[in-house]
């Protein structure tokens, strides 16, 4: 066990949060929505190019964040080296986000259990709502590289604030290349944290 703890990651403790029952019939929903190919086939015959399709996940979001009172959002979408990011830009979507970010992990929970129910893509989703999501990594991998120093520094294991699977894996990523100490996760869901120790097998 880590002879020491690192209390200031508190302000990066998720409080994992249920969306509202309303939202859980999307859970139920077996709907297959069938293609309208008629307009494209018209397009085709007048020489016009038929428009891009809208991406299913974003389709899906707007869904989900509409049915929550959210109507008022843009939605847009950027290819990564390992996952799609999902951005959600609008006015005063601070409940949508939630308290340390609860209700976004929330959403971003539920999306990926209808999308693997209705199998709509193959590729990771990772959603963001106004950067939130990208100031918090930031947050992330300073901590990590700051705990990493302090691990080295007293030659102690350190463990972090427990926190959800993908702040782990941010913290995993941010000392995946220092030599100097190593990373694992301990414990079990919700208290499962991240592990900073250092090597003893350095020269």
């Amino acid at each position: 066990m880590p002879e020491s703890v690192d209390q200031r990651g508190d302000e990066l403790v998720e409080d994992e949060d249920d969306f509202e029952e309303e939202d859980e019939d999307l859970l139920d929903e077996d709907e297959e929505e069938d293609e309208d190919l008629e307009d494209e086939e018209l397009a085709e015959e007048e020489g016009d190019e038929p428009e891009e399709a809208d991406d299913p996940i974003a389709d899906l979001l707007y869904e989900v964040v509409s049915r929550m009172g959210f109507r008022d959002v843009d939605i847009e979408w950027e290819e990564r080296e390992d996952h799609v990011r999902y951005f959600i830009e609008g006015g005063e979507l601070g409940a949508l986000i939630g308290r340390h970010g609860s209700t976004l992990e929330s959403l971003q929970y539920l999306v990926g259990v209808i999308n693997s129910r209705r199998g709509l893509v193959e590729h990771k989703i990772i959603i963001d709502i106004e950067g939130y999501r990208e100031r918090r990594e930031a947050r992330l991998r300073r901590l990590a590289q700051r705990t990493a120093s302090e691990a080295v520094r007293d030659g102690q294991e350190i463990a972090l604030e427990p926190m959800p699977s993908g702040d782990r894996r941010v913290i995993h990523l941010a000392l995946s290349s220092n030599t100097a100490v190593t990373t694992y996760s301990e414990g079990e869901e919700p208290d499962r944290c991240v592990i900073v120790a250092p090597r003893r097998d350095r020269r």
